[in-house]
């Protein structure tokens, strides 16, 4: 099952569709130029990147409905960021963002 289909079943089309949708709406030719092998998992970081699913005024405008803490939990066990090989938001990646979805700790 591919980490989207995966989504789906937890949490639904809605939100996942919702996820891709704030992906594309911020790509911006730094972030956007490699997706990598697997699409929705660039999705999900450029979404942790721009905190679409954290806040609760981001999470409103692109309609993503599960609570964070949910989405959270799931990305850190089920998404493998760590095997990202696309782009990702390079700001958010140089302050330690992603850490703790790498295997890597907290961010600081």
């Amino acid at each position: 099952m591919s980490i989207r289909e995966g989504f789906v079943a937890r949490f639904g089309e809605a939100d996942a569709a919702a996820i891709e949708a704030a992906a594309r709406e911020h790509s911006n030719g730094i972030n956007s130029t490699r997706t990598g092998s697997d699409p929705f998992r660039w999705a999900i970081a450029i979404a942790i990147g721009y905190q679409c699913m954290e806040l609760g005024r981001y999470r409103a405008h692109h309609g993503i409905v599960t609570p964070w803490t949910d989405l959270k939990a799931w990305i850190i066990e089920h998404g493998n960021l760590k095997d990202h090989d696309g782009d990702v938001d390079y700001l958010s990646m140089f302050i330690g963002t992603y850490n703790e979805y790498v295997g890597k700790g907290a961010s600081q």
